[in-house]
């Protein structure tokens, strides 16, 4: 830019320099300045020059190509950093610049950063989707000519020697091709990739690779800090700093903003770009007497080492390690609501402990003790009437990695950094293979920065081998119960218009793109995602705290025809879709499946305005429980409109047209937890529980569903919490059938309200609903009291489930044949309003 100043605008102000390239000419004393001219006319010759002009203004929009490689083409560059920074050259009215790559891989030595300058570039593969860009070094393997020893179960380990001086350390191994993702050598063994974790404690051990929490002595706690800040604001107070009042919650803990940092709180999360929610001392909702309590005591229940039991056969594996240093534990939440990981830092063999450095940040909550959560942990310890007395830290099941005697299944392999050599494990089969390999040491977690540009277009390209990011320092969103590394494959921040498309994304040990900072106008569309180590899309946004007025969050994303599949092989709190501090995004035309937690994640109600539409889901929760495929909290309010006009209200969020099925883990087919408001939920297809609001949701819409109820804890249709008046949800004009449950004497229950049903001004709408059960009673649990649906009926005066009937569960035939009729009448329904 400076340069550009230079040359064109020698002598002028900053305004009139900033109003030519606002207006394309400026107009100086007798001078024209023409930025297609580059230099400046008489006026008397502007007139003769016009024609050249025009036609340079018209070459301004074609496109200029640089390519990669290829040699026989004009403007071949050998990387891709070279090009963009020839395509820099040109002057900024130039429209399109496009780097084409080649067909094959194209390896980055660093990560390339795209600025203000590089707006309207496109990066393009070719059409057939057979380039990619990848974050590793290539690394070839002549099998003749290492050193290779047959193993007694079968399997040829081999030795390869690393010289490469880019190569600095092994984290990850993949392989060129076919593309493979290769494990640390690990215990138990497991292939990592496809083992599940059960999304049952008890179930979870079977042939999962994993220890049993139960074996742990002790995963030891922290030491208190002092430091940590503590925010807390009643916004039902006029008084309160915001210049707002939020007061239409029962639940009043959601009419506060609370929130900490410092202390312990910044030992474990990055508190950088928002403080934690979870680290304040009057955070609210499912378990959160548990955050409080460590927050209280200036201190958070993660562990800090793993104490094991020496003589048993736990200890006396760990035992044979002779050095433990840099070895990886995974640990999933006691209810499975995410995983962490550390890196050890010493191994004290006489005392039996491992020590933690790296990591642990991963969640975004603390784990609980056996005397906060007697029922999570069957191994804690009770006195002779069955009273916990044991105060250590419940953890689920573990598995360790990067540990050297461990190599022992293909597919392993480990880094012996003293020598500068990898130890890989391959089968007989691939064995038996004499040709030479390639090797893909990933080395980047970031392949494609993009801050400050607009416009920029990235097409058919593939992109895999980013580095594992799992124990880079991880922030607290907002409320939700989430934790997020704020990086990527790919980053976008500060960027208009900027398009993903066609893409894939395969085999990436980290995240595939996060949106940050001021985006607007962001598309992700038709593109693949497929085995990654953590979630494949995210957005998050900055507040200064409650205020997010001044615009630093990505909204107005588009998010279409994406496929999402087999993520979260690393981190279980993962998903298809996140956002936290994000608003007005559209999700529609998708297909969500395979995962660990919920597909879409919707941390906070900042904004609202999202439409989720025309989506299937399924075979999400798959790792958990206590989720839907689509899972939403609102614990943290926010303003967001710069006008004031909705204060901590927003548009409503809109859910519709979507088929989502809640198996494996997975309770409802939206799970609106703690806090979730403003939800419009209309025309779905659910095979799973039916409308959730538990903990000070409210003025949400469940209207026109069909839910198909299979098992889960018995929420079955409805299941709702207290309301303030003219604050109630309204479920309407759905056809819920409850195929079977779990508890006693269910039959027929289609829900429950924690409000009376004579407190008609408070108690939700229901009305015109089609219930249909065992034997054809549906009834309603409110408060402690069952009624079923005529009885509620004639008792309330109609004020409670008017129009609405019961019928007996028809057979499987016509079930199917409701589904079918609810996908046909979804097609004429599926406009989405333009972004």
């Amino acid at each position: 830019d400076a340069l550009e100043i230079k040359t064109r605008c020698d002598g002028m102000s900053l305004d009139e320099v900033m109003s030519m390239r606002r207006n394309g000419k400026e107009s100086r004393k007798k001078k024209i300045y023409d930025p297609f001219t580059l230099r400046g006319t008489n006026a008397r010759d502007a007139n003769a020059s016009t024609a050249a002009a025009q036609k340079r203004r018209e070459n301004a929009d074609e496109c200029r190509d640089f390519y990669i490689g290829d040699s026989s083409l004009p403007d071949t560059y050998p990387t891709i950093h070279d090009a963009v920074d020839a395509a820099r050259l040109l002057p900024p009215s130039r429209k399109c610049k496009r780097i084409v790559l080649p067909p094959g891989v194209t390896y980055l030595n660093d990560t390339l950063k795209l600025g203000r300058r590089d707006s309207h570039l496109t990066i393009q593969g070719a059409d057939d989707g057979s380039s990619w860009i990848s974050g590793g070094v290539p690394l070839m393997v002549s099998k003749q000519d290492v050193t290779s020893s047959e193993l007694v179960g079968g399997g040829i380990r081999y030795e390869i020697p690393v010289t490469d001086p880019n190569i600095k350390e092994v984290s990850g191994l993949f392989r060129l091709d076919p593309h493979l993702r290769y494990q640390q050598a690990r215990w138990p063994n497991a292939d990592t990739e496809r083992t599940l974790w059960r999304g049952d404690e008890a179930d979870m051990l079977k042939g999962s690779g994993l220890n049993d929490g139960g074996k742990v002595k002790e995963w030891l706690k922290p030491e208190a800090m002092e430091g940590e800040e503590f925010v807390y604001i009643d916004l039902s107070d006029p008084r309160n700093p915001t210049g707002h009042v939020k007061n239409d919650t029962t639940m009043s803990a959601y009419n506060t903003y609370v929130s900490g940092k410092g202390g312990m709180c910044d030992v474990i999360w990055d508190t950088s770009y928002s403080s934690s929610y979870w680290c304040a001392d009057r955070s609210a909702g499912g378990w959160a007497e548990v955050d409080n309590e460590f927050a209280k005591a200036g201190t958070v229940g993660l562990p800090v080492g793993l104490a094991y039991y020496k003589d048993d056969d736990v200890g006396q594996h760990i035992a044979r390690w002779a050095n433990a240093t840099n070895a990886i534990v995974h640990a999933r939440h006691s209810q499975s609501w995410f995983s962490n990981m550390w890196e050890v830092t010493t191994h004290n063999k006489s005392s039996g402990v491992l020590n933690f450095g790296r990591g642990g940040s991963q969640g975004g909550r603390s784990w609980c003790r056996c005397d906060q959560c007697t029922y999570a942990g069957p191994w804690c310890k009770r006195d002779d009437d069955g009273k916990v007395i044991d105060d250590r830290l419940i953890g689920g099941g573990w598995y360790v990695e990067n540990v050297l005697e461990e190599l022992d299944a293909p597919g392993e392999f480990f880094y012996v950094e003293s020598t500068g050599t990898i130890l890989l494990l391959l089968n007989s089969t691939e064995a038996t293979d004499k040709s030479d390999m390639v090797l893909v040491v990933p080395k980047l977690a970031t392949l494609i920065d993009i801050d400050g540009a607009d416009y920029v277009t990235i097409s058919n390209v593939g992109f895999r081998d980013a580095r594992k990011t799992y124990l880079e320092k991880h922030g607290v969103p907002s409320g939700g119960d989430w934790s997020l590394y704020k990086g990527a494959a790919i980053q976008i921040a500060n960027s208009l218009k900027t398009t993903v498309k066609g893409c894939t994304f395969s085999r990436l040990d980290g995240s595939a793109i996060i949106l940050t900072e001021r985006t607007r106008q962001i598309t992700i569309e038709e593109c693949e995602f497929e085995w990654l180590g953590e979630s494949a899309m995210a957005a998050w946004g900055y507040t200064d705290e409650w205020d997010g007025r001044d615009g630093r969050q990505p909204r107005d994303t588009l998010i279409r025809r994406n496929v999402v599949r087999e993520i979260g092989i690393y981190e279980k709190q993962s998903s298809a879709w996140f956002q936290a501090k994000s608003c007005n995004n559209r999700l529609v035309d998708n297909i969500f499946f395979n995962m660990p937690r919920a597909a879409i994640n919707i941390n906070d109600g900042f904004g609202g305005n999202n439409v989720i539409m025309n989506n299937l889901l399924f075979n999400t929760c798959r790792e958990s429980g206590d989720h839907g495929p689509i899972n939403t909290w609102d614990r943290q309010p926010f303003l967001w409109d710069a006008t004031g006009q909705y204060g901590f209200n927003t548009p409503p969020h809109i859910v519709s047209n979507n088929f989502l099925v809640a198996n494996y883990g997975a309770s409802q087919g939206l799970d609106n937890d703690d806090g979730s408001s403003f939800y419009h939920i209309e025309r779905n297809i659910m095979l799973g529980e039916g409308l959730k609001a538990d903990y000070g949701g409210h003025d949400s819409i469940f209207r026109d569903n069909l839910v198909i109820v299979s098992p889960y804890d018995g929420q079955n249709c409805i299941n709702v919490n207290f309301f303030k008046a003219g604050h109630q949800h309204k479920f309407i004009d759905n056809v819920c059938a409850v195929l079977s449950c779990r508890q006693r004497d269910c039959d027929d229950l289609i829900g429950y309200t924690y409000d009376s049903c004579s407190h008609t001004e408070t108690f939700p709408l229901l009305a015109n609903n089609t219930y249909y059960t065992k034997n054809g009673n549906a009834s309603l649990n409110c408060a402690s009291d069952t009624f079923s649906i005529d009885v509620l009926q004639k008792r309330f005066n109609n004020n409670i489930e008017a129009g609405s009937s019961s019928h007996v569960l028809p057979n499987d035939d016509v079930i199917t044949r409701w589904l079918f009729d609810k996908i046909t009448s979804m097609k004429g329904r599926n406009k989405v309003s333009p972004i």
